[in-house]
C-alpha cells in the first residue's frame, strides 16, 4: 500500500500496469478512463484529514490509508459527465437492485444485512454513477462477479437547465461575479471540448446565480453497465472482455498507442491541492456527515469549479504531446527488504507535479 501512496496522482506499479492514483483519468484510443481508489469507510470519512499517512504507518493509518477521502471525492464530482468508463474499489450502494439480486444472495448470503441497511458499498459512489454517468462502471472489492444495467432516459433536456455560456438576469447585475463562460476557438465555431460539457439546473424553478448552483445534467441517451468480478483464482469469473464503442475519435489518443492524461483532471488536481494548501482550515470545517447523506450538497464545488475551468483553458493551449503519458517506470526501492523502513521518492510523481506545476504531496 506505501508503494501506491507515491503515485497519487497516478502512474506504473510495472510495465504496462497503470495505476490511475488515488484519482485520476486518461484517454487512450478515444475512451476516457476515470476512477479514484479506496473503501468507504463512515468513520474514517467523517473525520477526515488532509494529512497523508506516512510511512511507517501506525495501528489507525495501516487502515485509513486504504479508505476514501473527501477531496478525491471533490475531483471525481468535478470530471465531466457521460464519459466511457469509470472504475472504483467499491461498489455503488444500491446497485444489485438493478441487476439479479436474488443470484447474488445465492452465492453471498451474508450480503443480505448490509443491503437491508444500505450499507452494500459507497453512498458516494452511488451519487457518481448517477452524476458522471458512464457508459461503462467496473468496481472489484466484494470478490464476486455482477452484472447491472442503469437505464437512461433519453428525451427534451430540463427547460430549467442552463448551459454555462448562457446569461440570466441576474449574472449580468453581479459585475462581481467571475463569468463561468466556456468560450474557446472550438466553441466559438460551434463546438464545445468534450471534457468542457457541463450544466447547472436551476432547482424549484429558484432563480440562483450559476455559482450558487450544483452542477448537474439533464436526461441521458445511453445506459451505464456495471460489472463487478471476483478475485483471480481457478474457477473464478475474474476476466471479461468489453467493446466500447469510440465516441472521439477527434481525440489524439485515438490514432496512437500510448496513454494521454486528462486536461480536465490536470486542471483539477492543480486547484483542489492548492485550495487544500491554502485552505486546510476551511476545508476541515466542511460538514462530512451531510455529505455523506447529501452528496450534492458540496458548495466547495461550486467554489471551485471556476477556477478549474481557468487551468483548463490554460492547459488548452498546450500542444496534444504534451499530455502524452511518459513510460518513465522504474524501480525505486530495493527488491530486497533489508529490515530498513525508508520513503523511497517515485520519479513518477516528481515528473508530473513538475510538468504541471501540482503540489507534490508531503510524504515526509
Amino acid at each position: 500500500m506505501a508503494d501506491f501512496t507515491k503515485l497519487k496522482y497516478g502512474g506504473w506499479v510495472a510495465p504496462n500496469i497503470y495505476y490511475l492514483g488515488e484519482f485520476g483519468s486518461l484517454w487512450f484510443k478515444g475512451i476516457q478512463i476515470t476512477g479514484w481508489s479506496g473503501i468507504f469507510n463512515y468513520h474514517s470519512f467523517v473525520n477526515q484529514s488532509v494529512q497523508m499517512e506516512k510511512v511507517p504507518f501506525d495501528s489507525s493509518e495501516i487502515r485509513s490509508v486504504y479508505h476514501t477521502k473527501l477531496q478525491a471525492f471533490a475531483k471525481m464530482y468535478m470530471m465531466n459527465h457521460d464519459m466511457d468508463v469509470v472504475m472504483s474499489h467499491d461498489w455503488p450502494v444500491g446497485i444489485e437492485r438493478y441487476g439479479d439480486a436474488q443470484k447474488l444472495l445465492k452465492m453471498k448470503p451474508f450480503f443480505k444485512e448490509d443491503i437491508k441497511s444500505g450499507k452494500l458499498g459507497s453512498p458516494l459512489n452511488k451519487f457518481l454513477l448517477g452524476y458522471l454517468r458512464p457508459k461503462l462502471w467496473c468496481s472489484a472489492h466484494l470478490h464476486v462477479k455482477f452484472e447491472a444495467t442503469i437505464k437512461r432516459d433519453s428525451g427534451k433536456v430540463n427547460e430549467n437547465e442552463l448551459e454555462l455560456d448562457m446569461d440570466d438576469e441576474e449574472e449580468v447585475k453581479n459585475k462581481e461575479e467571475i463569468a463561468l463562460d466556456m468560450d474557446d476557438e472550438e466553441e466559438k465555431e460551434g463546438k464545445v471540448g468534450f471534457e468542457e460539457t457541463f450544466h447547472f439546473v436551476q432547482q424549484n424553478g429558484s432563480k440562483k446565480l450559476k455559482s450558487e448552483l450544483t452542477p448537474q445534467r439533464g436526461p441521458c441517451d445511453h445506459d451505464t453497465k456495471f460489472l463487478a468480478l471476483d478475485k483471480c483464482g481457478k474457477r473464478r469469473n475474474f476476466l471479461q472482455i468489453e467493446t466500447i464503442d469510440v465516441t472521439h475519435p477527434a481525440h489524439p489518443s485515438f490514432t496512437q498507442d500510448k496513454l494521454y492524461y486528462s486536461k480536465r483532471a490536470i486542471a483539477i488536481n492543480r486547484v483542489v491541492e492548492a485550495y487544500l494548501q491554502d485552505h486546510k482550515q476551511e476545508f476541515l470545517q466542511i460538514d462530512t456527515k451531510e455529505i455523506v447523506h447529501n452528496p450534492q450538497n458540496f458548495p466547495l464545488v461550486n467554489e471551485l469549479m471556476k477556477l478549474v475551468d481557468l487551468e483548463f483553458k490554460k492547459l488548452s493551449a498546450l500542444k496534444d504531446e504534451e499530455f502524452a503519458v511518459p513510460e518513465n517506470f522504474q524501480i525505486v526501492a530495493p527488491v530486497e527488504y533489508n529490515n530498513e523502513l525508508k520513503y523511497y521518492p517515485n520519479n513518477q510523481t516528481q515528473e508530473y507535479c513538475e510538468k504541471f506545476n501540482i503540489p507534490a504531496p508531503n510524504y515526509l
